[in-house]
């Protein structure tokens, strides 16, 4: 939203692509039309940021065309965009393209990840800010990082009860952290906020802990922790065990980099997220020069980052199409890129804090399940790394890993991880599944009659 507000202030032509059916992306998500807002207080501040956001977007609709529902499954030479909209696809040709696709949830592979009651704190979250649906009764939260308190306020204020809190990084950096976050007073009384509610529900939070397993007939009925070294590995002897119904498993989050990585752009990885991102310049160019990128695609930050580098891209995507002078687009992003460059600095610390370890992917037994989609277990996988000697390509070409309908978000890092481990080498050294259009599930009679 904040690219296309930027852009169509020079008077070009813009089209936003958007996959939900509103403007608001995962954040500013709204409400479905069914829905009405009485007391807009007890949702939260992100819903009266959203609200700002979506009418400066709205005062601009009068330059923007808006594909709503409208899903991207492939880019193509002639800088072609592939979409599709119901069950119709069609191309769209673009002479600059600022790729927002945000990420998603880390799938962390451990026993029992695949019962019933089992939950990314992202789809979670989901059901509960945006549907007002509890995802259970007696839920258990575990991973890393600021979502984790943000999902439990969500749920105490919609009438939920949360056993506890497994946090799997420690206190060692919280004064770092707060230096970060001076002057961020925003995201400060967030995080006030959240704590105060923690502690008023008596929620135990228990640091340094991760998942070991989830147990249950049909579904979840208990969930086992244990205490972690520095590694995330388990303390033989630390194990807690919950009687809980639902396990929401919130380990940080992985860039949605397919679009970036099949548009051909340069890529790197990055330990302190464990993903592939698109290297960039402090315009948001990629190495390509048709094609930007901004937001949690090219490294999670989070929302107030992703609204700063959507308003850079858009100005300077803007700039290079002769919509303004480039000496114009530096004079009015000077105050953004001021804004990222201290956001930057809590990133850092945030990031160093909920880093995935070797230990998150050392959880899964050999009949644990690795691709979901085409049933491959551990053992399995170990099998075929013996036998095939290539790259994580040549194992997806030998197993189909990776080409089911999730295309390896669900296993792809698990996998990636676990190859690096097997071999004694770095997770970089392992590349990732190379996407191939479609990079979502589209009707193949739609592309029969693609227009």
């Amino acid at each position: 939203m904040t690219a296309a507000i930027e852009a169509a202030r020079t008077g070009l032509s813009v089209t936003v692509i958007d996959e939900n059916p509103k403007p608001g992306g995962q954040i500013f998500r709204q409400f479905p039309d069914s829905f009405r807002v009485f007391q807009s207080k007890t949702i939260g501040p992100d819903h009266a940021r959203g609200r700002a956001l979506i009418r400066a977007f709205q005062a601009h609709r009068h330059a923007i065309d808006c594909l709503f529902d409208t899903l991207v499954w492939g880019i193509f030479q002639g800088r072609e965009v592939a979409c599709l909209h119901g069950e119709k696809s069609f191309s769209i040709q673009f002479k600059k393209l600022i790729i927002t696709t945000g990420a998603y949830d880390r799938p962390v592979p451990f026993p029992g990840w695949t019962l019933p009651g089992v939950f990314t704190a992202g789809g979670a979250q989901r059901l509960v800010k945006n549907q007002r649906v509890l995802p259970g009764k007696r839920i258990l939260l575990a991973g890393t990082g600021p979502l984790q308190l943000a999902l439990a306020n969500q749920i105490i204020k919609a009438g939920g009860k949360v056993a506890a809190i497994a946090e799997a990084g420690s206190a060692e950096k919280w004064p770092q952290l707060l230096r970060a976050m001076f002057g961020q007073w925003e995201l400060i009384a967030d995080a006030v906020r959240y704590v105060f509610n923690v502690q008023k529900a008596r929620i135990p939070l228990l640091r340094r802990h991760i998942i070991l397993e989830a147990r249950g007939e049909g579904r979840v009925e208990e969930v086992v922790l244990a205490e972690v070294d520095g590694q995330w590995r388990p303390k033989p002897g630390s194990e807690k065990m919950f009687r809980v119904d639902t396990l929401c498993s919130g380990y940080g989050f992985v860039p949605s980099s397919e679009m970036t990585l099949l548009a051909g752009c340069e890529h790197t990885y990055d330990p302190r997220i464990g993903g592939w991102v698109p290297l960039r310049t402090g315009e948001m160019r990629t190495s390509l020069d048709d094609i930007y990128a901004a937001g949690d695609c090219t490294g999670v930050a989070g929302s107030k980052v992703a609204l700063a580098e959507g308003r850079i891209a858009g100005v300077f995507a803007a700039a290079a199409l002769g919509g303004i002078s480039e000496a114009e687009a530096r004079r009015c992003t000077r105050r953004f890129r001021n804004e990222l460059a201290a956001l930057n600095r809590l990133r850092t610390v945030l990031d160093d804090i909920s880093r995935p370890r070797p230990g998150l992917y050392e959880l899964a037994r050999d009949d644990t399940t690795l691709c979901r989609c085409m049933e491959i277990t551990l053992k399995e996988l170990k099998a075929y790394m013996r036998e095939y000697s290539g790259d994580i390509n040549e194992i997806k070409r030998m197993t189909s890993v990776g080409m089911g309908p999730c295309q390896g978000r669900v296993c792809g890092q698990a996998i990636q991880e676990i190859m690096a481990r097997e071999k004694n080498l770095t997770p970089d050294a392992i590349q990732f599944f190379s996407p191939r259009p479609p990079i979502k599930s589209v009707p193949l009679a739609a592309m029969a009659d693609h227009a």
